[in-house]
């Protein structure tokens, strides 16, 4: 069976409408995870003309935010010479896949999380320095709180530690211990 551009492109949405979300999320612009999204499921890296080609951004927009999405290690940058006839290299464009190349990029978003949540926290805290009656009321809900992201900020610094087969070898062996 032959998927036409348009069959190809619903095919794609589910992929693409999570890149957008995801995108979202971090505060990015529609178009990175439209670009995002357009790497997933390709069979090869594509070029600067056919990003364009496939979403419809001008050359300036996908540029800019194929730069920014390589700086954040999401996507990387492949040289391919386009025959004997040409005296230049033209640069296509791939999804990241090698998830130990992955992971410092996630860690760190999610370290960025949690420390803004831990700022926030201290910043209550002090506000409540002066107001001993609202501070007595949320003083629990807060030390709960601040808790549970410094544990999670903990375990992002431990996964930090180690490579990610090391992380499965060590939960798995875990895993076994507890389980006998």
């Amino acid at each position: 069976m032959i998927v036409n551009d348009n069959g190809m492109l619903a095919l794609k949405k589910p992929i693409i409408d999570a890149c957008i979300k995801s995108a979202k999320k971090n505060g990015w612009s529609d178009a990175m995870g439209i670009l995002r999204g357009t790497l997933f499921l390709e069979g090869e890296p594509l070029s600067l003309d056919m990003l364009v080609e496939k979403t419809g951004y001008s050359k300036t927009t996908v540029r800019s935010n194929m730069n920014y999405l390589e700086n954040l290690g999401m996507v990387v940058r492949v040289v391919d010479p386009m025959g004997r006839q040409h005296r230049y290299k033209q640069h296509r464009y791939a999804l990241e896949t090698d998830a130990e190349a992955m992971r410092p990029v996630i860690l760190s978003a999610a370290r960025d999380d949690m420390r803004s949540i831990l700022q926030a926290l201290n910043q209550i805290e002090k506000n409540l320095e002066d107001h001993a009656e609202e501070a007595e009321k949320i003083g629990a809900v807060l030390s709960k709180t601040r808790q549970f992201y410094e544990e999670m900020d903990r375990i992002l610094e431990l996964m930090n530690q180690y490579t990610l087969n090391e992380l499965i070898e060590i939960l798995e062996s875990k895993k076994s211990e507890l389980s006998k």
